[in-house]
């Protein structure tokens, strides 16, 4: 599934559509990602407006429209943005369509866990507007890792990284990430890390959240060279660091990828 930075390139896809007015929807009946508006309910409203900015946050987009019309999107696990060029024709994984005098805007999602929602009103919707401290903001501090460790005591810390609740846009290969840079096991309790080793760990998400940001989120592709990312992905790869084999193993339902060279079990 994609994840912060991931889902913040997906979206500068459209970028070339701000500013232009929509001209036609179609919408795909088939598909699941409206089930949460009438998929009708997206033609009626969105032809006629002009693509006027677009938003993320975690793993949500955000558009805004005139008219205050907002249309918000999750990708799911294959969803994705694209522009077409005018005579591009609509495949049966093309869930919506937004056609503009010289190209094309399509979300396109073949195993539909996408959504697609649409909200009518002067400011963002009410769900947006609830969504938890972005890792990027100026307001995500120490405290908010130190309250998810304190609440979650017993659960194991690669499970609370992907707590949206706390860390949004946070996935399987950013936690791991993280916790291999702090030398932390992945099945490590919440409980079994003091404040000492929470401040190791909060620095680890800044550093791998704005480091996604500026490679992933800027140009698309992968991280730099030297992260945990260009090994983790098969078995019998090598740590990036010690070149010691690393461990994939289920933690919490999600795979996970340690060296147990840097990340001791406690």
């Amino acid at each position: 599934m994609p994840e912060l930075a991931e889902v913040a390139y997906s979206c500068k896809q459209w970028k070339n559509g701000l500013g232009s007015c929509i001209q036609d929807v179609i919408t795909n009946p088939t598909s699941r990602v409206f089930r949460e508006n009438n998929r009708l309910d997206f033609k009626k409203n969105l032809i006629g407006t002009l693509l006027n900015s677009s938003f993320t946050h975690g793993k949500q987009m955000l558009f805004s429209f005139s008219n205050n019309k907002w249309l918000g999107i999750h990708l799911g696990m294959t969803g994705s943005l694209a522009v077409e060029s005018i005579e591009y024709i609509p495949t049966k994984y093309d869930a919506l369509v937004l056609r503009q005098s010289s190209q094309i805007l399509t979300f396109r999602d073949p195993r539909q866990f996408g959504r697609l929602r649409l909200h009518i009103g002067e400011s963002g919707p009410e769900w947006w507007e609830r969504l938890p401290t972005s890792m990027l903001e100026r307001k995500f501090q120490l405290d908010i890792l130190l309250n998810a460790l304190n609440r979650h005591n017993r659960r194991p810390i690669k499970a609370l990284l992907l707590d949206q609740r706390y860390f949004p846009g946070m996935g399987n290969w950013m936690a791991d990430e993280v916790l291999w840079r702090a030398h932390i096991h992945p099945s490590t309790l919440g409980k079994m890390i003091n404040h000492s080793g929470a401040k190791k760990l909060f620095k680890q998400i800044l550093f791998v959240a704005r480091g996604a940001m500026q490679s992933v989120g800027k140009h698309g592709g992968d991280p730099p060279k030297g992260w945990l990312f260009h090994s983790r992905w098969k078995n019998g790869l090598l740590c990036p660091k010690t070149k010691s084999p690393l461990i994939r193993e289920k933690i919490g339902g999600r795979t996970s990828c340690w060296c147990p060279s840097l990340q001791k079990k406690i």
